[in-house]
């Protein structure tokens, strides 16, 4: 299988090496296994638009092997991550936008790392598909390209030929995703044992942190956020909480939505979420005592919420995530 790996200004040096690195062995394990010194499973070579060597995030040069137009054949592009500076570069990575098309209208697959999946939308090969993202990055995603599918509980999704990771280290799901799909369920078990990956489904929604936005240009309901970070931890009735910030409770709805992008309900379920992530992640008291540290009484039905939106249950995420 013909893999390329795009190399373009700013992407993640890390992306293209673990990339690289992951794909050399699961040549040698095929290799190793078959016996054979044939020609490799995964023949793997770099790109850039123009040939040339580009600087990478970190301020590593990366030196590509071929230009876009050297590359006439190919299975597989990948397009690396850009780690947290994406949005910026995205005019500046308008070059790959033809390519990429050409290539996948030729029948190569297309797969992004991390937020590289903004590359392929901006290609246009995620509309109307499922399609992932580092969970930072969704709600800028989401403005950007309405039209995709956005999964960002998953760690990788595929789509008619188009494959995403989400945040930075399911970057590797990514690669075990392809050796399974074209090589074999066994190769990419051998290649996780051996790089110590963790080879089942996982979800990102474990790992990301809820966004307040506070930043707007609404000042009382900047006043009600501050209010409910506050009190949180008590019994509240957001009906009361309008009247008393002076709001008819369907204005206070609405205006609360626009400001934050959440409706007052979901923000506060979302505020204390957080508070008992945090619990968990740096105390041992119970999940029972967390549950009326954070303003609810059943555990019972909380745990159900943590599980749902979380995905891990408490215990789970508490084993995972426990500062010792």
């Amino acid at each position: 299988m013909k893999v390329c790996i795009v190399l373009l200004p700013y992407c993640s040096s890390m992306s293209v090496a673990a990339a690289m690195e992951f794909f050399e062995v699961a040549n040698a394990l095929s290799a190793y296994a078959q016996q054979s010194t044939d020609e490799p499973v995964f023949q793997v070579s770099t790109a850039s638009p123009d040939g040339q060597a580009v600087m990478s995030s970190g301020g590593l040069s990366l030196q590509a092997q071929y230009s876009f137009a050297q590359v006439d054949e190919c299975d597989l592009v990948l397009i690396p991550g850009f780690l947290f500076k994406v949005t910026p570069l995205l005019a500046q990575l308008q070059s790959v936008v033809p390519w990429l098309q050409q290539r996948y209208e030729q029948g190569s697959y297309i797969a992004s790392m991390c937020t590289g999946a903004f590359v392929s939308a901006a290609a246009g090969l995620l509309d109307g598909k499922q399609a992932s993202t580092h969970w930072l990055f969704v709600d800028k995603f989401r403005q950007l390209y309405p039209a995709v599918k956005l999964r960002p509980e998953k760690a990788v999704t595929d789509d008619q030929r188009v494959m995403c990771s989400g945040g930075a280290t399911t970057g590797g799901d990514l690669l075990l995703y392809i050796v399974r799909k074209f090589c074999s369920p066994q190769l990419a078990l051998e290649c996780s044992k051996k790089m110590l990956m963790d080879s089942g489904e996982r979800q990102q929604t474990a790992y990301a942190s809820e966004q307040f936005r506070r930043q707007h240009d609404d000042p009382e309901v900047q006043r009600v956020q501050l209010w409910l970070e506050q009190h949180c931890h008590q019994a509240i009735v957001l009906d009361d909480v309008a009247t008393q910030f002076g709001f008819s409770s369907r204005n206070f709805v609405r205006r609360f939505r626009l400001a934050t992008g959440a409706p007052p309900v979901q923000y506060l379920q979302n505020l204390r979420l957080e508070k008992a992530r945090l619990l968990l992640e740096t105390t041992r008291i119970s999940f029972e005592k967390i549950t009326l540290q954070v303003g609810y009484e059943d555990s019972n039905s909380f745990r159900r919420l943590f599980k749902q939106r979380v995905g891990l249950s408490p215990a789970q995420y508490r084993q995972k995530f426990l500062l010792n």
